[in-house]
């Protein structure tokens, strides 16, 4: 096959491995009332420790509208906290809160366990050969979405 004919094969296989880790995730994640994209944002919060809500969605490539939805839900599940911007009234700051980090962490012991059972079924090359891989996919799409 040339590469015009593996492309569509290539993206088919990711669609459909991106929708099996969604369903996936929002099972794993249900019995703390939240979905794999709201984790995924509760998750980026708590990794810069406070982040312009802004900046989050572009470094997430996500809608802002559905951003907004996912930090108001956030919110008033008590799990982060937001704060007008002083420069910008537009604007807003992201923390989390210490009841979203006692839920991230108890997320990530659930995501952890799953991890280690799939993770047990594939060899350490290849693990690094499908980083490499899906790393450098990653890049090219984030290249070609940044550029139009």
């Amino acid at each position: 096959m040339n590469k015009k004919e593996l492309a569509p094969l290539i993206i088919g296989k990711l669609l459909n491995i991106g929708g099996m880790l969604q369903k996936k995730g929002n099972k794993l994640l249900l019995p703390f009332n939240l979905n794999q994209q709201q984790f995924s944002i509760l998750f980026s919060i708590e990794q810069k420790k406070k982040v312009n809500q802004k900046n989050m969605i572009n470094k997430l490539v996500l809608e802002k509208a559905h951003v907004s939805k996912v930090v108001k839900k956030l919110y008033n599940m008590g799990l982060i906290d937001i704060e007008t911007s002083s420069e910008d009234k537009r604007s807003s700051w992201l923390s989390i809160t210490k009841k979203g980090q006692d839920t991230l962490e108890k997320c990530k012991e659930y995501i952890e366990k799953w991890n280690e059972e799939w993770v047990s079924e594939i060899d350490k090359d290849q693990l690094y050969v499908l980083l490499d891989s899906l790393t450098n996919l990653q890049n090219i799409f984030k290249n070609q979405i940044e550029n139009k």
